[in-house]
């Protein structure tokens, strides 16, 4: 019989294993995102590739490392409820003030749900609702610049470029600097914004696939305007290859449909922060999947889904249009998201099992950042991004 005192010391032991699992994961995937400069600078894409392959595969790899370690620690007591109870306590008081506790409990909850298989969700030893009231510790500086407007937009946009250095050449600046500052003017004009009050740019860089994108917002009173240029790195030198100022245009670049952005952040919800006020409609999920934590964009998206139960009556129903053969398809009227169940038989002709299916998801999930590579670009993103001044494929 395994005595209190016991299970305490040994659910501390296993927490903390739990976290140090966590920082290596933090660890490797900052280092593998803080190389997307270097690969961009040196027109490095097959490096690139196999970057975005190995940070994509690296969760996986260090949760079953971790379920791996955490059985060996607990032996027969690995299934125990009340040790998985006092785990989550320790692991919450152990991670309390840290700038990235959002994603510390979706790591848990990755190991909690591999070893004990969950169907549904379990409370006692689970983060279904985040452990904390307040958000995560801020960095010691902001996140973003903020500039002064200048004499003429062009001195803004070229003082917004110097600031972000590159170890190549721009083919021309210059011209592009004008370029972009016409068409900023032009936009603005457009849109009725008379003056500009400060403009503020993420420091971080984001990049994907062959392309850089310096992120910001101009702000006029109230309004608050998207400002993204993007950058592309061909033989010639480094090109403005078009600003995109419309949220539309931007809201489709930070599709979760997209292969995830490189950006080097301290603190991922500081960024997300930054985004959420460009694309005020956009779920705080999608802008995590977005930067490639898209284990906690799922976290994120449950507990959107949670809060919305909380407020509504509606009922689950079965979607309108044709069944599926492979899935039943069903939503709830007031949100926005549709959810699949994977059946256990086919009709005929599907001759698949379910495990096939399943299967075949999991590799969809793989091939995620090869696909994305072997296009280039998404012809979407070119058909509904109004090119400014070059083409942006």
């Amino acid at each position: 019989m395994i005595l209190d005192l016991d299970i305490d010391r040994l659910a501390e032991r296993s927490a903390s294993a739990i976290e140090t699992a966590f920082n290596a994961y933090q660890t490797e995937f900052k280092s593998i995102t803080r190389r997307a400069k270097v690969r961009f600078e040196q027109r490095d894409w097959h490096s690139a590739q196999s970057d975005a392959v190995a940070r994509l595969e690296l969760y996986k790899k260090i949760v079953d490392e971790t379920v791996g370690e955490v059985r060996a620690l607990l032996g027969d007591y690995a299934e125990t409820e009340a040790v998985w109870v006092q785990m989550k306590m320790h692991y919450s008081q152990s991670i309390a003030g840290r700038g990235d506790f959002e994603l510390a409990e979706t790591f848990f909850n990755s190991i909690t749900r591999r070893i004990f298989s969950t169907v549904g969700v379990d409370h006692d030893r689970e983060f279904v609702d985040s452990d904390f009231n307040l958000p995560p510790a801020r960095s010691a500086q902001p996140v973003y610049r903020t500039y002064q407007p200048g004499a003429t937009m062009r001195e803004l946009v070229h003082g917004i470029l110097t600031d972000y250095p590159f170890e190549a050449a721009y083919h021309d600046l210059e011209t592009d600097i004008q370029l972009a500052a016409n068409a900023i003017d032009a936009y603005l004009h457009a849109m009725d914004v008379n003056a500009i009050d400060t403009v503020d740019m993420l420091k971080s860089i984001f990049y994907r696939n062959q392309a850089a994108y310096l992120v910001g917002r101009i702000r006029s009173g109230a309004r608050a305007v998207p400002l993204v240029f993007a950058l592309r790195h061909p033989d010639g030198g480094i090109v403005i290859d078009a600003v995109l100022l419309d949220e539309n245009d931007v809201s489709i670049v930070f599709s979760f449909t997209r292969s995830y952005f490189h950006v080097e952040v301290e603190n991922p919800h500081e960024v997300i922060e930054f985004l959420k006020s460009l694309l005020p409609v956009k779920r705080i999920a999608e802008l995590y999947i977005s930067i490639g934590y898209n284990k906690h964009g799922k976290t994120e998206l449950y507990r959107d889904l949670l809060r919305h139960l909380k407020t509504t009556d509606d009922q689950f129903e079965i979607a309108p249009g044709d069944k599926g053969m492979v899935m039943t398809v069903f939503d709830l009227p007031s949100f926005d998201v549709v959810f699949k169940i994977i059946k256990d038989t086919f009709a005929y002709p599907k001759t698949a099992t379910r495990q096939e299916v399943m299967d075949k998801y999991a590799l969809c999930s793989s091939m995620i950042a090869q696909a994305a590579w072997s296009m280039r670009r998404s012809s979407n993103i070119c058909n509904s991004i109004e090119r400014v001044f070059r083409p942006i494929c």
